[in-house]
Order: C-alpha cells, then sequence, then structure tokens
C-alpha cells in the first residue's frame, strides 16, 4: 500500500481524537465507585461489587458523534447471593436505587437487563447497571437478569474473564509502551486500566467502531437494529491481533481474513465463540435475524473500500483529503484533528471551508491562534 506511514499516522490521531476525554473518564470512574458505596451500604448483608463492562472496561470507548449524545457506560453489579429468581434479584436493585434521593430522580423505566441512570447534562453520560450474581465458584462467569414480557430468567455472561482475556492480548505491546516511557510494567489488570496507556488494538477498534458509526447515522430504526454489534467487532479483531502492527495493517488483516476466524456449523449458521465461554456465540441472533449477517458483511466490504482501497491518500489536494476524511469519520472528529495538527506543527495551517489547510512557511496569510482542542 501507498504511503502507508502518512495512513496510519492519521488512524493514529483520529483513534486518539475519538477517545474519552480524561474529565469524562474522572467523572465515570467516580460514579462507578459511588454507586458501588451506595449498593454496598444498602445491601449490607450482602456482599456487593461494582464494576465497568463493556467498551468503557476495555479501553475502547469512543465519543459520540454528536455532543448533544450521552456516553453509553455499563456497570454491572454483582450480588454474591441466591437469589430465588431473577425478579427478585432485578428488583433488590431497582428498588434500592428508587429508594435514593440521589439515584431515583436519575433512574429510568425498567429495561430488559438494566436499570438506566441518566445523570445530569454536565456529565455527559447515562450508566446501564445490570443486576447479576455469581454462576459458580470454577470462573468468572455471571448470572444477568433478563426480562421479556413480564417473564424474569438467568443468562450467563462472563465480562471479567472477557476482559482478562482482552487485557492477556496486550500484554506484549504494552511492555514496550512501558520501556519507551521507562516505566515499569506489571500485568496485574487494575493496573492496565491506565488511562493513557492505550495499544493498537484499542485503537483499532475505536477507529472501526467510529466507521461503522457514520455508516448508520443516518438509518432508518430498522437498519439500526442491524447495525453490527461492537462484540463480535473487538473480538474477530482481538482473535487475529498479535502485537506487532499498525492500525492499518489490523484493519487490513481483519477486513481480508475475518472470516477466517469464525465458524460454520452443521446447517451452514455462523458461530463467532465467545473466548471465554466456547458455548456462547456472539453471532447466534444472525440465524433469527439474517438481515444482521448480510449487513456485517456490507460493512466489512465499505469498510476495506473507505479505510484501504480508496483511503484519503489518493485524493488529490489537502482540502479533498479533508473532506474525505469528515465523510467516514465524522466532521467535528476530522476537524479537531486537523487543529491539533494545526497547533502542533511547524507549518501555516488556514481554514478554508470548515477544513484546517497547510500552507508552506513561505505564505503571507496571518494564522489565528487556535483555540479549540477538541477537549
Amino acid at each position: 500500500m501507498k504511503n502507508k506511514e502518512e495512513i496510519n499516522k492519521m488512524y493514529e490521531e483520529i483513534a486518539d481524537e475519538l477517545n474519552i476525554p480524561y474529565s469524562v473518564f474522572k467523572s465515570a470512574d467516580n460514579s462507578y465507585k459511588a454507586l458501588g458505596e451506595y449498593l454496598e451500604s444498602k445491601l449490607e448483608n450482602y456482599k456487593v461489587v461494582v464494576f465497568p463492562q463493556g467498551s468503557m472496561n476495555l479501553g475502547t470507548l469512543i465519543k459520540p458523534i454528536s455532543e448533544e449524545d450521552d456516553y453509553d457506560l455499563d456497570a454491572v453489579c454483582k450480588v454474591y447471593k441466591d437469589f430465588e429468581s431473577p425478579r427478585d434479584l432485578k428488583h433488590l436493585i431497582g428498588n434500592v436505587l428508587k429508594n435514593s434521593d440521589r439515584y431515583k430522580k436519575m433512574l429510568q423505566p425498567e429495561g430488559k437487563r438494566c436499570w438506566t441512570l441518566k445523570y445530569s447534562e454536565n456529565s455527559h453520560f447515562h450508566m446501564d447497571v445490570l443486576p447479576s450474581s455469581p454462576n459458580n465458584e470454577k470462573d468468572l462467569s455471571i448470572k444477568i437478569t433478563h426480562k421479556e414480557n413480564d417473564n424474569y430468567e438467568y443468562k450467563i455472561s462472563n465480562p471479567e474473564g472477557y476482559a482478562k482475556w482482552f487485557d492477556k492480548l496486550q500484554e506484549s505491546e504494552r511492555k514496550r509502551i512501558y520501556a519507551t516511557r521507562n516505566q515499569t510494567f506489571s500485568n496485574k489488570i487494575e493496573d492496565l486500566r491506565e488511562y493513557d496507556i492505550r495499544t493498537t488494538l484499542q485503537k483499532t477498534i475505536q477507529i472501526l467502531k467510529r466507521h461503522r458509526d457514520i455508516k448508520y447515522m443516518n438509518a432508518t430504526d430498522e437498519e439500526r437494529e442491524n447495525k453490527p454489534i461492537s462484540i463480535i467487532i473487538t473480538t474477530l479483531v482481538g482473535k487475529m491481533y498479535t502485537g506487532d502492527e499498525t492500525i492499518v495493517d489490523l484493519i487490513l488483516r481483519f477486513t481480508s481474513d475475518y472470516k477466517n476466524y469464525m465458524e460454520l456449523d452443521s446447517n451452514g449458521n455462523y458461530i463467532i465463540k465467545n473466548p471465554v465461554n466456547e458455548e456462547e456465540n456472539f453471532a447466534d441472533k444472525w440465524i433469527i435475524y439474517p438481515k444482521r449477517k448480510e449487513a456485517f458483511f456490507e460493512w466489512i466490504s465499505n469498510l476495506r473500500n473507505d479505510l484501504i482501497v480508496n483511503n484519503f491518500m489518493l485524493k488529490d489536494g489537502l482540502i479533498e483529503k479533508g473532506t474525505y476524511l469528515k465523510e467516514v469519520f465524522g466532521e467535528k472528529t476530522i476537524s479537531n484533528v486537523f487543529e491539533k495538527r494545526a497547533n502542533n506543527n511547524s507549518k501555516s495551517y488556514i481554514n478554508t471551508n470548515g477544513i484546517a489547510t497547510l500552507t508552506t512557511s513561505e505564505t503571507n496569510i496571518e494564522v489565528k491562534e487556535h483555540t479549540f482542542f477538541g477537549n
């Protein structure tokens, strides 16, 4: 691929721009801790642990496309007790939240699996709280509550085990990052939650998720139902990641070899196994909703075309490159990337039609001081 280094540098900068701002990260972290302390105090007869799951826990959370949208955070509330029914567990947590002067104002109507807390506008996020209890003593799997109409049932999940698997994949690259910073590496999971230690795996997943979200930004409600889910993207990329790739390498491998990391059952249905629970198939809904499978394959084709085959470096001028990147990753994201380049580069930049445009140092155009850094 021509200009691979320049393409990868841009994708690195885009991933950095997509990453959750430190202020939101700290606010979310404090909210997890506060919620855990509250539930522990009100459920003093039980051992209760609250921890993040999903993209917040994996370090692959991305900024919303619109500043008016919230970050979607996920928390697991694990209660160490056997309950007679999943309904009892679900409403134990719900009732404790309803009885709180603080949380009852945030609490949304009961969801299928979670209780959702809508934090203030200044916090910029809402949190889905998933009631659960330990599944067994052999591993980290949990029983989670699921409501369909008025019927409650348990489903098995293992977010802690998945996070351990994901972290283990990144050990070699993290060691190299620590070495460049003259820091000591530790393989304890709690030590790997540092905000500014991010790997190619995490950045690539962020790039892929933003490309997907832009593709579905103007989709109908029915089309959004078929949108590729993050757990499938994360799992497939994780399985093919070695720790030695660039973002471009990993995107190329993902779009070329993704089917090598899927299986087919005897009926020709695709299987994408949970790496910490081989009995769970992340693509099981494709059997019931075949359009989701079709949408996933179509998105992979678009991804390869947009980021590899017809990448931005093939465009003639800087304005054309910027315009193309905005179409692929969103206007605000790319404007902020170019803004930061303007502040960090020794050459001069001017703004033309909303695109930061490179000029030579010989230009006589005065450049205004930039004050917005996209944070």
